[in-house]
């Protein structure tokens, strides 16, 4: 079994570990600072004794995914390949704006909710990963980039690896590591409806979005086998609870497909569900996806959905794709395949 990635250890477990091994635990702040300020990737250079370096890396291992294969889009979208230290994908992609750098994280490798829109469920899942595989790929990205926002949106269902998740918004959040205010982490969920209660629960310096996906419970079924588990009834129940008792809106997001949730109907079922709630709709119209019976709405078909929803004075807006020529927007996420 490969080491545990050194990052992934809270501040309190290093020092834990430090002081059972007869180190100072201010040791702990200083690797801390090491890892996530200056973002070192190897213990060499760490201005600590040798017998300490040579503990931590018999213990630890402090880099944890090697680089595959980096493409750019023709818009600025960036995508990496990454492999784990026991061979599994993981891609990053990052999504640049004129005042952002968002980085959308994977949080599994693979994934297993099976949502017939997604390249990433086709893959199944190989394992969730450690917080500190989470962390490198954003460590990665500012070597380049001056990250800003990070979103748990890229393989895998964030909240079935949420002891993970929790650990890295934790420490993105963290002041002495990468001081990211809360705003600018955001943690998707397909709707994994005790995880959502229990993300607040701990407190997860995060933002929560759903992929809602559709406004009614035969369509969503179809495309969300997660709808059979925890029905639209459920989920905007446990949405409900998320807003009261954090005080946060959620952010719905919405897949825009032909026939499908893109119709007057489904128009009349995300307002019946979008209207009574403090929720705001990112629409995105459907990517390629290799399924034959998913079709993208035509640019008339989608303004015409968009009208009728606004008229009802319902935050809705639209997600212009990024990143499509190299299999980088939703739901596109799969070894990147080109």
């Amino acid at each position: 079994m490969p080491l545990q990635d050194i990052k992934s250890l809270s501040r309190e477990e290093l020092r834990k570990f430090l002081c059972d091994n007869g180190h100072k635990p201010y040791r702990a702040e200083q690797i801390y600072v090491w890892l996530f300020k200056l973002m070192m990737q190897t213990y060499e250079g760490m201005n600590v004794p040798a017998e300490l370096c040579r503990l931590l890396e018999q213990n630890f291992r402090i880099k944890s995914l090697r680089e595959e294969l980096k493409m750019e889009s023709l818009d600025g979208t960036v995508k990496w390949l990454y492999k784990t230290a026991d061979d599994l994908p993981v891609e990053t992609v990052m999504i640049p704006t004129e005042t952002r750098a968002s980085v959308c994280v994977s949080t599994q490798s693979g994934c297993a909710m099976g949502c017939a829109f997604c390249r990433t469920g086709r893959m199944g899942l190989n394992r969730s990963l450690e917080a500190g595989e989470i962390l490198e790929q954003i460590i990665n990205v500012c070597r380049d980039f001056k990250v800003t926002n990070v979103i748990f949106m890229g393989m895998g269902e964030p909240l079935m690896n949420l002891e993970a998740v929790h650990r890295a918004c934790v420490c993105l959040h963290d002041q002495k590591a990468f001081s990211m205010g809360k705003g600018r982490l955001t943690v998707s969920t397909s709707g994994v409806v005790p995880k959502i209660a229990e993300l607040l629960e701990r407190n997860t310096p995060c933002q929560l979005a759903v992929s809602l996906v559709a406004a009614d419970n035969e369509t969503r079924d179809a495309l969300m086998p997660i709808n059979k588990t925890w029905n639209l009834t459920e989920l905007l129940k446990a949405i409900d609870n998320y807003m009261e008792k954090s005080g946060e809106w959620v952010t719905l997001e919405y897949i825009l497909i032909k026939d499908k949730t893109c119709t007057n109907k489904a128009a009349e079922n995300l307002i019946r569900i979008v209207k009574p709630r403090r929720c705001k709709v990112n629409a995105i119209v459907l990517n390629s996806n290799e399924n034959p019976e998913l079709q993208a709405p035509s640019e008339q078909e989608v303004n015409e959905f968009l009208e009728l929803v606004r008229a009802k004075q319902v935050q809705i807006n639209i997600r212009n794709p990024r990143g499509r020529d190299i299999f980088a927007a939703c739901g596109q996420l799969a070894r990147a395949v080109v």
